[in-house]
């Protein structure tokens, strides 16, 4: 199949143009003029004639000269434009592997975003499955004993709290006290928690009780402004955090 250098077709069809332009503005007009004053002046025909020839010869000097520059513009001009192309085709390249990279690292960025999100979605549901299925398994088995041993280990815990100086009352003739538990309490454990409160902060106690079934076991105790919470409800939503963190 023949091919086209469609550069090459161009330059020569402008070429023609050119010549065809220089030849009708240079050429045929004073050829013409020049037939016209031989019929008119037949008798200076010779001298005319010889000065037609000299100036025909200027001309084609002439043409030739400009005709060897425009060949030298024209490549100079080819030269330049393929210069310029190259020049933009790098730079679109460049721009469009720039903006390809900018858009990968987007994608990557909300790729692990989305990553993130859905673990943390993840071990949210799994944490809150797993406390509430504990929660349940541990409520279900509790008896009498097992409350009154979350309520020792809580009275244990209590025991290790520096209490003394950090409950004001405000000169008042007893501190306000509230022990939330998940069973009533006995006479026998209520007394051990308002003596163990008086020995804590050397000061009279007026203790309230109530009953949360939702602390599953152990109990909660308020006093003044300091919250103990020991309740078992209390664990499992600390292991709870603990884990939607990553902390091991």
């Amino acid at each position: 199949m023949l091919e086209l250098n469609w550069s090459t077709l161009l330059l020569q069809i402008a070429n023609f143009l050119i010549m065809v332009f220089i030849l009708t503005r240079f050429l045929f007009k004073p050829l013409k003029e020049m037939l016209d004053k031989r019929a008119s002046r037949a008798t200076r025909a010779m001298d005319e004639a010889e000065k037609a020839l000299q100036d025909a010869e200027a001309l084609r000097q002439d043409y030739e000269t400009k005709r060897r520059n425009i060949d030298g513009e024209f490549a100079a001009l080819k030269n330049e434009a393929r210069i310029v192309i190259d020049q933009t085709r790098q730079q679109m390249l460049q721009e469009a592997y720039e903006e390809i990279e900018a858009m990968r690292a987007r994608a990557q960025e909300e790729i692990e975003q989305q990553r993130v999100e859905a673990l943390r979605l993840h071990r949210n549901k799994i944490s809150e499955l797993v406390t509430t299925l504990v929660g349940r398994m541990i409520s279900d088995i509790l008896n009498p004993h097992l409350h009154q041993a979350y309520l020792d280990a809580f009275l244990d815990q209590l025991r290790s709290v520096q209490l003394e100086g950090r409950i004001p009352n405000n000169g008042e003739a007893t501190v306000p006290a509230e022990i939330v538990t998940t069973i009533p309490l006995n006479a026998a454990n209520e007394e051990r928690i308002m003596a163990m409160l008086e020995t804590a902060i050397s000061h009279p106690i007026d203790l309230s009780c109530r009953v949360d079934p939702d602390l599953i076991a152990g109990a909660m105790l308020r006093l003044g402004d300091t919250l103990i919470d020991g309740s078992l409800q209390a664990q499992l939503q600390q292991l709870r955090r603990r884990y939607e963190a990553g902390i091991d």
